[in-house]
C-alpha cells in the first residue's frame, strides 16, 4: 500500500513539474516573430518596450524590433532554463538587454521583459522569412 501511495505522490510531483517548469528551447524554435503583450502596465524598467512592438529573430543571430532597432542577439542554451542577451546601437552607443524564455507545456514561447507583471514577447505563428 506504501508503494502504491508513494508511486501516485511521485507521478503527481512529475507532472506537476512538466506542467509548471519550462521546457528546452531549440534553436529553430527561439527563431521567429514575437509581439509584445500586456505593456500598459507600470513601467518597470527603462530597457522594457511600454509600446506595442514585433520583435523578429532571425537564424543569423540577428534581430529587428521597432524599439531597439536592429542588433544582435547571443541565446544559451541550458536545461531548464535558456536565456537571452540583445545587443543594439541607440543614440549614447551601445546597450544590452538580458532576459530569458519561458517555454511552458501548453503555451507558446515567450521572452520575459518582467515575470511580475505579466510582460512579456508572445512568439506569433507568422513565418519569418531572411532574405
Amino acid at each position: 500500500m506504501r508503494r502504491k501511495i508513494f508511486g501516485i505522490g511521485l507521478l503527481f510531483f512529475i507532472g506537476l513539474l512538466i506542467l509548471r517548469g519550462n521546457l528546452p528551447m531549440t534553436e529553430s524554435k527561439v527563431i521567429g516573430t514575437y509581439v509584445n503583450t500586456n505593456y500598459e502596465n507600470e513601467h518597470c524598467c527603462l530597457e522594457s518596450p511600454h509600446v506595442a512592438d514585433t520583435l523578429i529573430l532571425k537564424s543569423d543571430g540577428t534581430f529587428s524590433s521597432g524599439y531597439y532597432g536592429n542588433g544582435t542577439y547571443k541565446v544559451s542554451y541550458g536545461i531548464l532554463t535558456t536565456d537571452i542577451d540583445l545587443t543594439y546601437e541607440y543614440e549614447m552607443g551601445k546597450a544590452g538587454y538580458s532576459t530569458y524564455f519561458s517555454n511552458k507545456i501548453f503555451e507558446k514561447p515567450k521572452i520575459i521583459l518582467n515575470y511580475d507583471l505579466n510582460h512579456n514577447y508572445e512568439k506569433t505563428e507568422l513565418q519569418t522569412y531572411v532574405l
